[in-house]
C-alpha cells in the first residue's frame, strides 16, 4: 500500500523545463500583450521582462546610504498557473537582493507554458545590475 501512495505522489509532481528547453520546444509562458504581437513568444517575453525591470526598478535608499552596488541573480519559475515563484537569489548585499526579489515578483500573471494540453512551469534565471546613482 506504501508503494502505490508513493508512486502516486511522484506522478503528481509538476514539470518544470528551463528557459532554454521551453524556446526550443516553443512552450514559453505568454506574458500580457505579447498574445497578438509579431514577435516569437519568447522574444517578447524578454522584452517584456526588460521592460518591466526598467519600469519597476527602485535604488533601494538604504543602499544609496551605504554606497552599495552589485549584480543580484533572481531565479524564478512562472508556474503551472501562471504565477512567478521566486527559487533563489544569488550576489549583491541583501537591500539590492529584497528589490530585486520585489521587481520579479512583481512580475503579472501570465499563461502558462503548455506541454500538450498540460500546464507547465518554466524555469527562468534574470540577473539585475544595482550601480550607484550619481549625485
Amino acid at each position: 500500500m506504501l508503494f502505490l501512495i508513493s508512486v502516486s505522489t511522484a506522478f503528481a509532481q509538476d514539470i518544470i523545463l528551463s528557459e532554454q528547453n521551453a524556446n526550443e520546444k516553443g512552450i514559453t509562458p505568454i506574458w500580457p500583450g505579447c498574445a497578438d504581437s509579431r514577435q516569437t513568444p519568447s522574444r517578447c517575453f524578454g522584452n517584456k521582462l526588460r521592460s518591466h525591470i526598467i519600469r519597476t526598478y527602485r535604488y533601494p535608499e538604504e543602499a544609496i546610504t551605504e554606497r552599495l552596488s552589485g549584480t543580484v541573480t533572481v531565479e524564478f519559475i512562472v508556474n503551472n498557473k501562471g504565477k512567478v515563484e521566486v527559487i533563489e537569489v544569488k550576489g549583491g548585499h541583501r537591500y539590492l537582493q529584497r528589490e530585486a526579489i520585489r521587481i520579479v515578483r512583481s512580475i503579472p500573471k501570465m499563461k502558462p507554458g503548455k506541454w500538450g494540453k498540460k500546464p507547465i512551469s518554466v524555469a527562468y534565471e534574470v540577473p539585475i545590475t544595482f550601480r550607484e546613482p550619481k549625485s
